[in-house]
């Protein structure tokens, strides 16, 4: 009877915390919708407060550090932005768009990195990046 209880008790423990990592999800998704709609409607700060709470909730959320980033360059954080650009790239290497490659390139470049923002800038357009393909091109660069 003790292993029977035994296995129903981490029975449900099991389905209560899997049950918690499926709302943390949810949660997270609704955070960052919601950062997005502050965002476009430019309650950066908002924004940025919402992108938070959804990284609280999933840690390696690298569409969250991304957004983070864009709204964290539109209140003049550019130090703030670059560190969340470089999180989203950790948290995701490879992205089908690169735009934490060309963001972070960005903000490096406006803080002087120039060789550290190049090499960006080449990772972005290796991975697809238009607009850091455009870059190059009009900066002199293959």
């Amino acid at each position: 009877m003790h292993n029977i209880l035994r296995a129903l008790f981490i029975a449900i423990l099991s389905l209560v915390l899997s049950n918690n990592a499926v709302f943390a999800e949810t949660d997270a998704k609704s955070f960052l919708i919601s950062g997005e709609a502050k965002f476009k409607a430019k309650d950066y700060n908002g924004a940025i407060s919402d992108y938070t709470k959804a990284l609280e909730l999933k840690p390696r959320f690298a569409e969250a550090y991304l957004n983070r980033g864009f709204a964290k360059r539109s209140i003049g954080d550019i130090e703030g932005a670059k560190g969340d650009f470089k999180k989203s790239i950790d948290v995701d290497p490879t992205p089908k768009d690169a735009a934490a490659y060309y963001q972070r390139a960005l903000a490096k470049f406006a803080l002087g990195d120039k060789d550290s923002a190049l090499s960006d800038f080449k990772r972005a357009a290796d991975h697809g990046d238009s607009n850091a393909k455009a870059w190059l091109k009009d900066n002199g660069y293959k």
